[in-house]
């Protein structure tokens, strides 16, 4: 039950902002006289207010309980998430959206840092791959949900984030033992983050950027493109979380066989996945572009976020990761002002945002095989 209410946290976090995604053409249409971007900020908003509220979840966790800090996160996650259920104008939602993510920045590196608290090693990396995946099961269950309450009225769709009571039931009864902060404090203070830590957190930026691409625009580009429905959306949105879903769970498994290729091969899926997405036309070209890029991202957050992991100091694990997953979410928060203004200068279509992505993301994959062939050559010359 520890590990169960462990990973129930991760449960809200990717459903924080992603959740109301397939409702977002119901929300635009009870808004007709604001723009897109606007409309985008019902989901952009949370990740603004992640940033600074994990940074400070971070430096609290070493000053107060762990426990209390997770508690009241997830009141505030509640208060923000099911109050925008009750609002009519834009602005009022928008407030409650930035509620939700202050919510989601406290918990977030809590989500994580416990983790690396209590695994090691290759256990450490599995429970990584599992928390990503418990990520994706809370994107699951909050896509489908609402995708099929936006058809009833789109306020319904908040109503996904009352899950966020179970998880603080199971928190409350069943997470014990984590270290007290006066045992974590003296190291806390005198020992500053690595380089490299930083180095990770910007590769978190540049995932979450690409990522929340098909989140901002892909229930856009099925109506544009008449595709389907918002509970079509909702289907593909589940899609893509059970291929991060299976991919995070993988991890270990796929660390082990593909070793030093792995960086490469998940680079490689995301850019086949994204090239699908800038040219279908048809339900089963999405469905099979959801697939092939869900599944990389599910092994290349959980990627990153081990290796940020290795670096943090005694005391640090959840300063680590505070400042990883705020990189993260801000690279969320600025992915559709970043890409709509590369959509804009182009004069393109949504078609230029993933052919933009799929390149860099092929470009790197080449670099990363360069980088692996290069680290080899030592090895082979030994042999030889």
């Amino acid at each position: 039950m520890f590990k169960i209410s462990l990973l129930s946290i991760s449960l809200l976090t990717i459903m924080a902002g992603a959740a109301v995604a397939p409702g977002l053409g119901e929300i635009a249409q009870a808004f007709p006289g604001e723009s897109q971007t606007m409309i985008k900020l019902i989901l952009s908003v949370p990740p603004l207010f992640i940033v600074p509220f994990s940074i400070l979840s971070g430096i609290l966790s070493s000053r107060i309980s762990k426990k209390k800090l997770l508690l009241a996160g997830l009141v505030v996650y509640i208060i923000g998430g099911f109050g925008a259920a009750f609002t009519d104008s834009l602005i009022p939602l928008l407030v409650f959206r930035a509620v939700l993510g202050a919510g989601t920045g406290i918990i977030l590196p809590l989500s994580t840092g416990l983790i690396a608290d209590f695994y090691q090693g290759g256990e450490r990396m599995k429970m990584l791959g599992y928390s990503f995946s418990a990520n994706n099961l809370g994107a699951i269950i909050g896509n489908l949900g609402a995708g099929m309450l936006a058809l009833i009225n789109w306020h319904y769709v908040f109503y996904v984030y009352l899950i966020a009571i179970l998880v603080l039931v199971l928190v409350a009864l069943f997470i014990k033992g984590i270290p007290s902060p006066e045992k974590q404090a003296e190291a806390h203070n005198k020992t500053a983050l690595p380089g490299p830590v930083y180095g990770w957190a910007f590769a978190a930026f540049l995932f979450m950027l690409a990522f929340y691409a098909i989140v901002t625009n892909l229930s856009l580009l099925i109506y544009s493109r008449n595709i389907g429905d918002s509970s079509f959306a909702g289907i593909l949105f589940a899609i893509n979380a059970v291929s991060m879903f299976a991919g995070g769970f993988s991890l270990k498994a796929a660390s082990q066989y593909l070793n030093r290729l792995l960086p490469c091969c998940m680079l490689l899926m995301m850019a086949v996945g994204y090239s699908g997405l800038g040219v279908c036309y048809s339900q089963t070209i999405l469905i099979l572009s959801i697939i092939i890029a869900g599944f990389g991202s599910g092994w290349a957050y959980p990627f990153i976020i081990n290796k940020a992991s290795a670096y943090a100091p005694m005391g640090k694990n959840i300063a680590v990761m505070a400042v990883v997953s705020s990189a993260a979410f801000l690279g969320q928060f600025a992915s559709p002002l970043i890409l709509d203004t590369l959509h804009n200068v182009s004069g393109g279509t949504v078609t230029t945002i993933f052919f933009t992505l799929a390149g860099c993301m092929g470009l790197l994959a080449v670099i990363s095989l360069s980088g692996t062939f290069s680290k080899s050559l030592p090895n082979q010359r030994e042999e030889q």
